[in-house]
């Protein structure tokens, strides 16, 4: 099979793009098994052909996947292979195919609409020109109220996800989870100056603190350690330890830990090296001229760089592909990642480009 990068129309919206391998096309739909950013297997991508801009078999991203396939480290970890490779026996040569056998397997699905809009939920109807869905709420049960959407609208349709899979276990056992946080986990909110993610929250676990930072095991969606980073105190507007997605990522973590997945970049060996909870100035000055992953609660994302210049008051930093720099004031510093995927992926990502 054949290893691409799929653009659409809808992901115009978001930047984004889709990776994975061409397993087949029909006159209305590309099929791809997907790859995560990790070359690792993720579900089935069913996507409409008038919503596709272009097919590309070259690019930075795809020769950092095939470097990981060919060194042996693209695996399937969510043990999704298996059911993909039932669902291609069932012709997927429409998207009003996929739906309907999604629907027979009771099975969720994400779509993606040609607005950029995603939808997850469960297809309870299907018509010529329209499906009935319901969605996955926040407290991860299906909604009473269905949505309709209508066919014509959708670019994309994901099946067997690692969240759909996951969501599917987490309901056999919901109950044992209620209430109870096993992990001592929290969400913390932060002082975010930008409308977009002020709401959003950290979900991990403290390991540490001091009278200033928060020593955090950060979370990724699928409740595998993602990063061991600081979080400036006096930023954290809110804590709870009480929620659905508690509850959920307490499933998330008991089952990666029974499967050997919950620390895949091996990061849980830094914080137990650590014999104190360090300042952001602290890292920075001994960081070098290194890759690091900073979150300014003035600036909008994440910027990750090299460090290029430090002083008393702050530090800049210099983004590795487009060169430009970014200067951050110690104080204004609200995360720093000390160790992470997200800077794993970045040092691979150059590496890859620089072969």
């Amino acid at each position: 099979m054949k290893l691409v990068e799929l653009h659409t129309k809808a992901d115009q919206q978001t930047g984004s793009y889709y990776l994975g391998y061409l397993v087949y096309q029909s006159s209305e739909v590309t099929v791809l098994i997907s790859l995560d950013d990790d070359a690792n297997a993720g579900g089935l991508l069913v996507v409409s052909n008038q919503d596709v801009l272009a097919s590309v078999d070259e690019s930075p991203s795809l020769a950092y996947c095939q470097r990981l396939i060919d060194e042996g480290r693209s695996t399937d970890p969510f043990e999704l292979m298996p059911l993909n490779q039932q669902l291609l026996k069932t012709p997927l040569t429409s998207l009003i195919a996929a739906c309907e056998t999604a629907m027979e397997k009771e099975l969720p699905i994400s779509l993606t609409l040609t607005s950029g809009t995603v939808y997850t939920g469960l297809i309870v109807r299907t018509s010529p020109k329209e499906i009935q869905l319901r969605q996955i709420g926040a407290d991860y049960e299906p909604d009473q109220l269905r949505l309709v959407v209508p066919l014509a609208e959708i670019s994309s349709l994901e099946l067997n996800a690692p969240l759909h899979k996951l969501w599917k276990e987490y309901r056999t056992v919901k109950d044992q989870f209620a209430g109870q946080n096993p992990y001592g986990l929290v969400e913390l909110y932060l002082d975010w100056l930008e409308d977009d993610r002020f709401g959003n929250y950290l979900l991990g676990r403290v390991l540490d603190q001091d009278d200033h930072y928060l020593l955090f095991e950060s979370l990724n969606d699928y409740g595998q350690l993602e990063a061991v980073c600081l979080v400036n105190r006096e930023d954290v507007v809110h804590e709870s330890v009480t929620s659905a997605a508690i509850d959920f990522n307490s499933f998330l973590v008991a089952r990666n830990q029974r499967k050997g997945i919950f620390d895949p970049g091996q990061l849980s060996q830094l914080a137990e090296s650590l014999d104190h909870v360090p300042s952001v100035a602290e890292v920075i000055q001994k960081a070098g001229k290194q890759l690091v992953n900073v979150d300014d609660y003035e600036l909008p994302g994440e910027n990750l760089g090299y460090v290029t210049e430090v002083n008393g008051q702050g530090f800049s930093i210099q983004d590795p592909e487009s060169g430009q720099e970014v200067s951050h004031l110690f104080e204004n510093v609200c995360i720093l990642d000390l160790a992470s995927t997200e800077l794993e992926k970045m040092r691979e990502f150059l590496a890859a480009q620089n072969q």
